[in-house]
């Protein structure tokens, strides 16, 4: 049984012009793009991007306007979405960590605390759910390391197709507890701005990406929890 988490990618020729200046002491709609500047960036595909700073014509101060997915801070949104949901389904911080790195993507523990706080500001009510217990990363020839058949660590998979979305698989959950947690799940989705899909069908998502050329890293192995708290 596979859980797929599809979120949105870094669009990084699409910036939206702003229609009035951001601080609040000012509001006014006199604008002028002032100059692009590049934007390094922790990212899963791109490593910089182009970011547009803008000229406010009254007050006289600049500010920067950033791709779709992507903010002021140094890491992309989705690589935040991925971890606050690698913490949600009970990985700890540091693990969550350990995960990113072998699929493809540096962020440390306290970047992940720091994530992982700033959306339970949003939604307090949001609580982890015990699916996933430690991850075990790829050994040398790529596949998951395991102290135990390969078949009782169900794989993390990253996914990026920017056209479509970005995917984090959950692949081998046990098919009568991927029915149970669905419905708790797509709390999980809905607080990230993700769409929730359950199927035991082929991954069409990583098909597409593939065949595009898409930077799909490898997998890593994630013990399930020996009890899930559904």
């Amino acid at each position: 049984m596979r859980l797929a988490f599809v979120l949105p990618g870094v669009r990084r020729e699409e910036i939206t012009p702003p229609l009035v200046c951001p601080y609040e002491d000012c509001q006014a709609v006199r604008l002028r793009l002032h100059q692009r500047v590049a934007k390094y960036l922790n990212d899963t595909v791109y490593p910089e991007v182009t970011a547009h700073r803008y000229h406010c014509l009254t007050c006289g101060r600049t500010f920067r306007v950033y791709p779709k997915g992507v903010s002021n801070a140094q890491t992309s949104l989705r690589v935040k979405r991925v971890a606050v949901i690698l913490y949600l389904l009970g990985l700890s911080y540091g693990e969550t960590a350990v995960a990113l790195q072998a699929l493809g993507v540096y962020v440390s523990k306290s970047q992940v605390y720091y994530s992982v706080q700033e959306l339970m500001k949003r939604v307090p009510s949001l609580s982890r759910r015990t699916v996933l217990h430690r991850v075990c990363p790829p050994g040398p020839d790529g596949d998951p390391a395991s102290e135990k058949p390969s078949g009782e660590w169900p794989l993390l998979r990253l996914t990026v197709d920017d056209a479509g979305g970005t995917a984090l698989t959950v692949t081998g959950i046990p098919e009568e507890d991927a029915g149970t947690l669905k419905a708790r799940l797509a709390l999980i989705a809905e607080a990230v701005g993700a769409t929730l899909s359950v199927s035991d069908g082929v991954d069409e998502l990583e098909r597409v990406a593939r065949s595009a050329g898409a930077r799909v890293p490898r997998s890593a192995g994630a013990r399930v929890a020996d009890s899930l708290d559904v």
